[in-house]
């Protein structure tokens, strides 16, 4: 009986089984319409609001995409910011993921992007194009607003010369909390003894 029940846990919390739901629309920039070699700067939506110089979104121009095959850069014409309200639960633990490259070959002074959460920084990225511009994941933990609607921001902060870093694969997902992980290595566990107990009979 014992081993029904366990089944029975396991599959009446489908969270487990599936990927963690990513509540940032478009953070991959693919629903901009950017052919392959070409750049644009947009003002629309498209999930994300910018700032009034736009976000250049390019498709295998000045390097190519961590995700997908386009990605965004926020020094357009010139220092510009794109954002995004994002809807969770109230005082929800979250976990963002982004992808940030400095831009190849422009210095450390062009090239870095603030992260802000509910208008508070919550970190600042940079690196030397001119030494390596490859992407790098960053991952930050961070809480839902009390009202479960919160902002996510991110500015070009460098030198306002029209290049800059670049951002890719931003992701907002919810974190398990403490009980609903407790219940997940329950469940395991008695499927394991379970098996154990079976492969002993047999």
């Amino acid at each position: 009986m014992k081993k029904y029940l366990a089944i029975a846990a396991l599959l009446s919390a489908p969270a487990f089984a599936t990927a963690a739901t990513n509540l940032v629309v478009n953070g991959s920039f693919e629903s901009y319409p950017v052919t392959n070699g070409d750049w644009t700067i947009y003002t629309t939506p498209n999930g994300w609001t910018t700032g009034p110089g736009g976000v250049e979104i390019r498709n295998n121009v000045a390097g190519t995409a961590a995700d997908g095959v386009r990605y965004a850069e926020l020094d357009a014409n010139y220092n510009s910011e794109i954002s995004q309200t994002i809807n969770t639960g109230a005082n929800q633990s979250l976990l963002l993921s982004f992808f940030y490259a400095p831009r190849a070959g422009v210095s450390t002074l062009s090239n870095p992007i603030d992260v802000l959460w509910n208008g508070t920084s919550i970190g600042s990225y940079s690196g030397d194009g001119t030494v390596n511009s490859n992407w790098y994941n960053v991952s930050l933990f961070l809480t839902g607003d009390g009202s479960g609607t919160n902002t996510l921001q991110f500015k070009a902060s460098g030198t306002s010369d029209s290049y800059g870093g670049s951002l890719d694969n931003i992701s907002v997902t919810a974190v398990p909390e403490p009980e609903t992980s407790a219940m997940l290595l329950a469940g395991l566990g008695l499927l394991a003894a379970v098996a154990r107990r079976r492969k002993t009979r047999d």
